[in-house]
């Protein structure tokens, strides 16, 4: 099987990994912050506070669409 690095697990990120799992292609994600699908880090909070759907999105990338994300940094779940 084909891998392929993918920098960053914002919107952008997530949504490569997502087409490329659709046509046989095992993405492999690389973050360095502690949270994924982020478009805007200083705004994020703000949203996260108003508007939280999935509680997990690790878990629930993981279910959803058999995407497997291992953070750099230890993952908090709030």
């Amino acid at each position: 099987m084909v891998k392929v690095a993918i920098i960053g697990a914002g919107i952008a990120g997530l949504s490569c990994a997502h087409e490329l799992e659709r046509h046989g292609i095992e993405p492999v994600i690389f973050e360095k912050n502690d949270v994924v699908g982020e478009i805007f880090p200083h705004v994020s909070v703000i949203m996260q506070i108003f508007n939280r759907p999935v509680r997990d999105p690790l878990k629930h990338l993981a279910e959803k669409y058999n995407i497997e994300l291992q953070p750099i940094n230890r993952f908090i779940n709030c």
